[in-house]
């Protein structure tokens, strides 16, 4: 059997596996969601838009879970108890920092390209007499 006498491996463990999943599975949701964007503020060049994705996702891998290791020394736990709010903390931490890294990323997609413009409205379906009636 695997036994520790401190929790705070187990702990370590637990919070690098948490924090790391979260990060990849952010930055892969803003990868493949915000192709749209960057391929319409790359004036539809395909290319510069995959490349712009990665170079994007590359850094941000780099700078989150780099955070999460320099953070991994930070706070100790005895108990059960002490164990568990400290990784609530420290997850949490990393939940914070991973939200204001995306809004800080759309605000300067916004900043470089501009606010995205709405599409243009649906033409609505002609229902006869009755359309007109309503209107």
């Amino acid at each position: 059997m695997f036994y520790f006498t401190s929790l705070m491996p187990t702990t370590h463990l637990i919070y690098l596996v948490i924090s790391i999943v979260l990060t990849i599975w952010v930055a892969r949701t803003l990868r493949k969601h915000g192709h749209a964007f960057l391929s319409k503020g790359c004036k539809g060049d395909e290319e510069l838009a995959v490349s712009l994705g990665h170079l994007l996702s590359t850094g941000f891998y780099l700078l989150h879970i780099g955070g999460v290791l320099l953070a991994l020394r930070y706070g100790t736990a005895t108990d059960i108890t002490g164990s568990i709010e400290l990784l609530s903390t420290k997850v949490g931490l990393v939940l914070v920092v991973l939200a204001i890294s995306h809004f800080v990323y759309l605000a300067l997609y916004t900043r470089i390209y501009g606010k995205p413009k709405p599409s243009p409205e649906p033409a609505k379906p002609a229902y006869g007499a009755l359309a007109d009636l309503l209107e």
